[in-house]
């Protein structure tokens, strides 16, 4: 898989050929299996994922850059959706899981990928709008590795803490009598 500035020769060719069929995939990582959809028709295979053909996304925000360390999200919208990844959009937590975006091109001969997709947006999906009407939508916002650093990491330096992030750890049982304890120093107490 080629990286975000990464483009292969045969995606540049594909790119500027005279008929060109460009496509989006997406990649949803959730721990109930992965949602992988792509813009065009029928199953493409890709970095052993089959991506289901939607027909079209619904919508797709524009991805941009800025030159600060500030959160740029993009949103995605998915509509037409088969019912077994209905069910697991449905069934699992999808805030903080990771998201790709890809940009593609088939060749409009086999219907097959030209060389690997480029990644346009990599991030974490933040919010998940649903409307469960007569046919399934979801409008999804992605929000890039930076919208971590905005939120405040809570953390307490305690046993309790130690214990819930590593069972068994026992560098912090002491802490919270240390924190209370009179320690004379260079003397008798």
């Amino acid at each position: 898989m080629t990286g975000t500035r990464d483009i292969t020769t045969a995606t540049k060719d594909a790119a500027s050929a005279d008929a060109i069929q460009p496509i989006l995939m997406a990649k949803l990582e959730f721990d109930g299996g992965d949602v992988t959809a792509h813009s065009g028709l029928g199953s493409i295979a890709f970095n052993g994922d089959t991506y289901l053909g939607v027909g079209r996304f619904a919508g797709i925000g524009t991805a941009t850059e800025t030159s600060d360390l500030s959160n740029a999200p993009i949103s995605i919208s998915l509509s037409g959706i088969p019912n077994d990844i209905v069910a697991v959009l449905l069934a699992e937590q999808y805030q903080g899981r990771r998201a790709t975006i890809y940009l593609a091109y088939l060749d409009l001969t086999t219907y097959s990928l030209i060389a690997d997709p480029c990644i346009i947006y990599r991030g974490l999906i933040d919010t998940a709008d649903i409307d469960q009407g007569a046919t399934f939508s979801v409008s999804l916002s992605i929000g890039n590795r930076f919208a971590a650093w905005q939120a405040p990491v809570i953390r307490r330096y305690n046993n309790a803490d130690q214990q819930a992030r590593y069972p068994g750890d026992k560098g912090l049982r002491f802490v919270e009598q240390a924190a209370e304890r009179s320690v004379t120093w260079g003397g008798k107490a």
